[in-house]
């Protein structure tokens, strides 16, 4: 099972009515690999689901080659946002189980 460790996550997102797009910032936790990339998904009520995308050339060190994608679900509360995602990576496969939790700024 591939997990995904992330130290932290920025997502800057644009809403129109219930769909949302922009650009997110990650990195790694255990070796500080960076990555930036797109996600877009749909909201309804406190729920939302979204996909990201990390093109070649969008992380650091020996993963710029590499390119991710996943999609997943989440829910707001207040100020946070809490969810997990799958996909796949094309330099080490299939993403089984991350999460993510952002708080906004």
């Amino acid at each position: 099972r591939n997990e995904i460790d992330v130290l932290a996550w920025d997502w800057a997102l644009t809403q129109s009515g219930s769909s949302f797009s922009g650009t997110l910032s990650m990195t790694g936790n255990s070796d500080g690999t960076k990555a930036t990339g797109t996600v877009s998904g749909t909201v309804s009520g406190s729920s939302l689901t979204f996909s990201l995308s990390i093109p070649a050339g969008g992380a650091s060190g020996s993963s710029s080659n590499c390119t991710a994608s996943a999609s997943g679900s989440a829910t707001v509360s207040g100020s946070s946002l809490s969810g997990t995602y799958s996909g796949s990576n094309s330099c080490s496969g299939a993403i089984a189980s991350g999460t993510v939790t952002l708080s906004k700024q």
